[in-house]
């Protein structure tokens, strides 16, 4: 008996953890427009900054001590892809060109993502960030930087 309890805890827990995960994409997916708390938590983690057992609030706390959080932004307000831009560089550590270096803002950092072909669709800095979008941004960061998926 004590066998067979272990057995389905072995194969249950990590199924409930990694459906966790998947529920936080899914929902991302299925979003018209990302938070910041929802960006935070994706940049953060992706990036080694935080565990994959955070969540929102948390990320966008860390976020806003790292001083990466966008002006006048709470953790449910839309973000810009512009403003995502800046958090992707930042985490990542992506140099950007003379004028990101002397001015590092989300206006740099979102010419910086066009230059360096992770924003690939039409787009404007001010338009708000899908969930599809983030995820293709973050996979592209992850080409230029030679990070293992």
């Amino acid at each position: 008996m004590k066998r067979n309890l272990v057995l389905v805890l072995w194969f249950v827990v990590p199924s409930l953890l990694f459906a966790q995960s998947n529920q936080f994409i899914d929902e991302l997916l299925s979003s018209p427009g990302v938070t910041v708390g929802q960006a935070a938590l994706l940049v953060l983690v992706a990036s080694d900054n935080l565990g994959e057992d955070a969540d929102a609030a948390r990320a966008f706390d860390l976020l806003e001590s790292l001083g990466w959080v966008p002006k006048g932004k709470v953790a449910e307000s839309k973000i810009k892809i512009s403003e995502y831009s800046f958090m992707l560089m930042n985490a990542f550590g992506v140099k950007g060109g003379v004028l990101y270096s002397i001015f590092p803002s989300p206006r740099y950092a979102y010419r910086e993502m066009i230059s360096k072909v992770v924003i690939q669709s039409r787009s404007d800095p001010d338009m708000l960030l899908g969930g599809a979008m983030a995820l293709r941004m973050l996979g592209r960061i992850f080409d230029i930087k030679g990070v293992a998926q």
